[in-house]
């Protein structure tokens, strides 16, 4: 990881600017950290709960993940998930964690710095604390969108 690279963009969350940590992060293949990736971790007080995790390799076109913050906080200390997404500690001296992210067409393990990542969450929480993510959820326009996208018998 290139520590130029890495850090919380617009320091911590500053009157209203939400954090954005930019990180190059490596690929584990066979157990073993090898492709660098470049990562961004963005936040949005709007939608609390989500973080999206956009990874870009060096060449192509990137892919944005949105999996829920707690899920990835907890991930960097402790086994978290299951299914498609998961984050443990790896337990070589607690300074990376994995990420596996699967879908139905692949999968694949992210190492991530546990210091930077869990300070860019930290920042996250004093933006919008775990109590009051609920708070944030309109409850009637998602229930809303639910009913709107099911699919309806045709006449």
């Amino acid at each position: 990881m290139n520590g130029e690279q890495a850090g919380v963009r617009a320091g911590q969350a500053v009157s209203g600017e939400l954090p954005v940590l930019c990180l190059d992060v490596r690929r584990v293949l066979d157990g073993v950290p090898v492709h660098p990736i470049r990562a961004e971790f963005r936040f949005d007080a709007v939608s609390p709960m989500v973080v999206s995790m956009t990874f870009t390799p060096w060449r192509g076109r990137g892919v944005t993940w949105r999996i829920g913050r707690e899920l990835l906080y907890r991930g960097l200390y402790e086994e978290s998930g299951e299914g498609d997404v998961q984050a443990w500690p790896v337990q070589e001296e607690g300074e990376v964690a994995w990420l596996l992210l699967e879908s139905r067409e692949s999968s694949a393990v992210f190492e991530l710095p546990v210091a930077e990542v869990g300070e860019w969450l930290e920042a996250t929480y004093k933006i919008v604390s775990a109590e009051a993510e609920a708070d944030a959820l309109d409850w009637d326009a998602f229930l809303g969108e639910l009913l709107d996208d099911r699919e309806r018998p045709d006449d």
